[in-house]
């Protein structure tokens, strides 16, 4: 386990780290993007994204003050340790760990019964061989070869980047979408709810914080690698979504929209390699949370991190063996819970916010605000069971 090497964490793994983190460059345009922003909002949507991506600017900023101060594996948690106490700080830690503890395996349900079959049907039949699996790999990864698995995603970070220039080239010839798709032509209500929908889809960049405590140039290099981390990948989830403007708003509904599009446009084969472009996109983001998690318990209780490695390991396994109870509603069932377990994790972060800023300015309640607003919208919408778009 990387814990036990004493090696510093290089630039690049760090780096390839915090791109996966952002549900993967492709997976935002080629599967998010287009339903965050909704029926109504297709023919915006280089607004919308301009202006979610805009909006996630006040987390960063919480998140960019606290790491110039602090840098641990505890990542969130110690920020909220240090602002609000330990207490405050077991309520938040609870909640983030519940909300990725759900996502892990329900995440791997949704890759394997939902996502893979509409692009390659030939996997039926031999889904609940893969759904126990992909756990039990993941799990060996991490524990033997961790570096070596954060390389990888760097590869695919790096791939994926290319790839959303590579499909959003194509639909914009094919499309013929202009500057018309960063202006209004829906009610402000769903282009300020399609919005803050992709504003939150870029809230998972806060895991490379629980790598704080083993980063070569420690809060600094963090925090820097974070912004341009979300930075790049906001300008690709721009250049990548703003073609979709004039295409069909049934769009929105996709399963895998970017798929359906490359195969409409350029056949098979493109659409295959967009179709495992967007998996590995996933699976970064599976890897994160999971190195997250084994980071944030020990520096929570003193466990050490093998062993959260395998009991995580086997919760794991233990959730994907679960879904396959009823594997066609898992996802939508375990949804609810760990997104409202994930709003409420980072209500705690940007309200101690101001509690960590001692006296906060104006800049400092704008962003706690807004953020806290935003936390409350996502919260709101997932209560309320209306439709996420």
């Amino acid at each position: 386990m990387a814990d036990r090497t004493g090696r510093a964490l290089p630039g690049p793994l760090l780096a390839g780290f915090a791109f996966s983190a952002i549900g993967g460059p492709l997976a935002l345009t080629a599967l998010l993007i287009p339903d965050a922003a909704g029926a109504q909002g297709i023919s915006s949507i280089g607004l919308i994204t301009v202006a979610g991506v805009a909006l996630f600017a006040a987390p960063m900023l919480v998140w960019w003050r606290y790491s110039g101060e602090i840098a641990s594996s505890g990542g969130l948690y110690t920020f909220v340790e240090r602002a609000a106490g330990r207490r405050v700080a077991l309520a938040h830690g609870a909640a983030w760990i519940l909300s990725y503890f759900l996502y892990l395996p329900f995440t791997v349900t949704a890759l394997v019964y939902d996502q893979i079959p509409e692009s390659f049907p030939g996997i039926r039949g031999h889904q609940a061989v893969i759904e126990i699996a992909v756990p039990f790999a993941v799990v060996a990864a991490v524990i033997l070869a961790e570096r070596g698995v954060m390389g990888l995603m760097l590869v695919s970070a790096v791939v994926q980047l290319g790839l959303v220039l590579a499909l959003g080239a194509i639909v914009l010839h094919h499309s013929g979408a202009g500057t018309s798709a960063f202006r209004s032509h829906a009610p402000a209500r769903p282009l300020a709810r399609g919005a803050a929908n992709v504003s939150l889809l870029f809230l998972c960049a806060s895991l490379p914080l629980y790598l704080g405590g083993e980063v070569r140039g420690g809060g600094r290099v963090l925090r820097r690698t974070m912004l341009i981390a979300v930075a790049a990948v906001g300008i690709f989830a721009i250049l990548g979504a703003f073609p979709y403007a004039t295409l069909s708003p049934s769009l929105a509904a996709s399963e895998v929209p970017g798929y359906d599009i490359a195969r409409a446009y350029e056949g098979d084969g493109f659409a295959a390699l967009i179709a495992v472009g967007g998996i590995a996109s996933v699976a970064g983001l599976i890897f994160a949370e999971y190195i997250a998690l084994i980071r944030l318990v020990p520096a929570m209780f003193g466990v050490p991190r093998l062993r959260t490695a395998l009991l995580f390991g086997a919760a794991f396994v233990g959730g994907c063996v679960v879904s396959l109870i009823d594997p066609g509603r898992a996802y939508e069932y375990a949804l609810t819970p760990a997104l409202s377990a994930l709003y409420i994790s980072q209500a705690f972060v940007f309200v101690a916010y101001l509690r960590f800023r001692r006296p906060p300015s104006a800049v400092d309640w704008t962003a706690a605000v807004v953020a806290t607003v935003l936390m409350g919208f996502g919260l709101w919408v997932v209560i309320s069971q209306q439709p996420y778009t």
